[in-house]
């Protein structure tokens, strides 16, 4: 298999110009996404049906009880959650959140397959100065790098199994203009970016690449996932059920987790114990 997805049915629009007050008005109305989302799953594996909302508290919480295969997706999350009990909220209908409903795998490896899904994606939607500085944070972060090589949150990850089905939850800045308090330095919108993206368009280029992804063996994943990576060789803590670990991140290995070489030798932390102490 191919390290990467067939992108040339995608037709999103972007822009070198600085963001403008007409963005939203270039984005295809809610009302078109269920059948366009319908339309892009023919030949796809794991996706078969569409689930499109106005607004929804979580997208998590819908697909909970959806069928295998359902993508369900929003123009506006009220009540978004993150990993181990984080909360957002989107204020507008200018990001994106869907929910993909999977058979059950590896937490990491699923991880690593939405991150590599989603990085690849917005890459492929801004111009290339911007797509260069993309990247992805472990354990859940699609990050753009800012000019003092600062990263800014572009997109986040949940993973949350229920029995047999993971439920993968992907939110996505698009056509914010600005964030509001703690989030101004943390946060960033495509549209910030100078890049003025249709959300259909993202959300279907998105559930392409994550079929493509969650076919890849192991060694695709990994290798598309390294030349991502903002994390390998950082100097980190991280709070695991054992205590606090200490060391140089080495790598990421979608059957283990995160390796991290500490004096004690190599620890394999997986993404859904651990978490990254400030």
């Amino acid at each position: 298999m191919s390290a990467q997805p067939d992108n040339n049915a995608a037709r999103i629009r972007t822009s070198k110009s600085a963001p403008g007050n007409d963005a939203a008005n270039s984005d295809t109305p809610l009302e078109l996404w269920s059948e366009a989302l319908q339309n892009a799953m023919v030949g796809l594996t794991h996706f078969k049906s569409a689930t499109v909302l106005s607004e929804t508290d979580s997208t998590q919480n819908i697909a909970a009880t959806s069928a295998f295969g359902c993508v369900v997706a929003t123009g506006r999350q009220r009540a978004g959650r993150g990993r181990l009990g984080n909360h957002w909220t989107d204020t507008g209908h200018q990001g994106l959140a869907a929910t993909f409903v999977v058979q059950t795998q590896s937490p990491d490896r699923l991880a690593m397959a939405a991150a590599v899904a989603t990085a690849t994606t917005l890459r492929f939607v801004v111009q290339h100065d911007v797509a260069a500085r993309i990247g992805v944070k472990w354990p859940n972060d699609i990050v753009v790098a800012r000019g003092d090589g600062a990263p800014q949150k572009l997109a986040g990850i949940l993973i949350e199994s229920k029995g047999d089905r993971a439920l993968i939850g992907i939110g996505i800045n698009i056509l914010q203009s600005n964030f509001e308090n703690e989030l101004t330095n943390r946060a960033v919108s495509l549209l910030q970016l100078g890049q003025e993206c249709d959300r259909l368009e993202v959300l279907l280029q998105l559930t392409r690449n994550l079929d493509h992804y969650l076919s890849a063996s192991n060694r695709v994943i990994e290798e598309v996932y390294e030349t991502l990576d903002r994390t390998a060789g950082l100097r980190m803590k991280f709070l695991t059920p054992q205590g606090v670990v200490e060391g140089v991140v080495l790598r990421c290995d979608p059957a283990i987790g995160l390796m991290v070489q500490t004096p004690t030798g190599v620890q394999n932390l997986p993404s859904a114990t651990t978490r990254v102490q400030p």
